[in-house]
C-alpha cells in the first residue's frame, strides 16, 4: 500500500512539473503591447503560453506604438516560468519627420529654380555653402557637371538603431535665363547594431528632424528674395 501511494505520488509530481515546463508567463514592456504568437494576435501586456507536446518552440513578436519591434523565438524547455521582455522607444521615429507628419521629402527628388540672372558661380557657392553647413563632408563636388553628394552622415540612438543620410544635388534642364537643381535627401536605417556593411541599411521614408530644413536653406538662399 505504501509503494502504491509513493508511486501515485510520483506520478503526480511528474505530471505537476510536465505541466509546469509546458506554461509559461509572458509579460511585456509597456503593457499596451500587442503580443503575436506564430502571427495570431493573442493579448496585450501579459499573456499565459500553453505548449501542446507536439510543439518544441513558438515564435513572438511585440509591437506597440512608439516602440521597435521585437521578434523571438521561445523553446518549450526554456526553465523559466515567467519571462519579461522589454520593447525599447523608437527614437529614430522620434527624432524624424514623415508621411503622418505631413512631409515626404527622404529619398525624393525635389527641384528648386534659382532666382533669374543668378550666375552659376554664385549660385555654385551657395549650394556648396549649404552643403557643407549640413553635411560637411562632400563625396563629389563638380562643378562642371553641376552635381554635388556629400558622404553618409550617421546618427545613432540608444535603442540601437542607426539612420544615415545624404544630400545630393544635380543641375536640372530650365529655361535659358535660368539655373534649375534637382534635390534629393537620402535616408536610410539600420536596426542592428552588431550589423556592418551596405547590406544592413535599407530605405527609410523619414527625414531625421535636424535635416528637414536642408530644402529650406537652399530655396531661401537661392530663391527670388535673395
Amino acid at each position: 500500500m505504501k509503494k502504491l501511494f509513493l508511486l501515485t505520488l510520483a506520478f503526480a509530481s511528474s505530471v505537476v512539473i510536465f505541466a509546469a515546463k509546458n506554461v509559461k508567463t509572458i509579460h511585456v514592456t509597456p503593457d499596451n503591447a500587442t503580443i503575436f504568437v506564430n502571427g495570431s494576435e493573442v493579448g496585450n501586456g501579459s499573456y499565459q503560453l500553453k505548449f501542446d507536446k507536439h510543439t518544441d518552440f513558438v515564435v513572438l513578436k511585440f509591437t506597440a506604438p512608439g516602440y521597435i519591434e521585437k521578434t523571438v523565438k521561445l523553446l518549450k524547455d526554456n526553465p523559466k516560468e515567467t519571462i519579461a521582455y522589454k520593447l525599447y522607444e523608437d527614437e529614430a521615429m522620434k527624432q524624424s519627420l514623415g508621411s503622418n507628419d505631413g512631409v515626404d521629402m527622404a529619398n525624393k527628388w525635389m527641384s528648386i529654380t534659382c532666382k533669374k540672372g543668378m550666375t552659376e558661380d554664385k549660385v555654385w557657392k551657395r549650394l556648396m555653402a549649404v552643403a557643407v553647413d549640413n553635411f560637411e563632408n562632400i563625396e563629389v563636388r563638380d562643378k562642371s557637371a553641376g552635381w554635388i553628394k556629400t558622404a553618409w552622415k550617421d546618427t545613432n540612438f540608444e535603442s540601437g538603431q542607426a539612420v544615415r543620410t545624404r544630400l545630393e544635388i544635380r543641375v536640372a534642364l530650365g529655361d535659358e535665363d535660368e539655373l534649375s537643381y534637382k534635390v534629393r535627401v537620402s535616408s536610410e536605417i539600420k536596426w542592428d547594431p552588431d550589423c556592418y556593411g551596405d547590406q544592413c541599411w535599407e530605405k527609410y521614408p523619414r527625414v531625421l528632424r535636424k535635416f528637414y530644413d536642408v530644402l529650406n536653406d537652399l530655396q531661401n538662399s537661392l530663391g527670388a528674395n535673395n
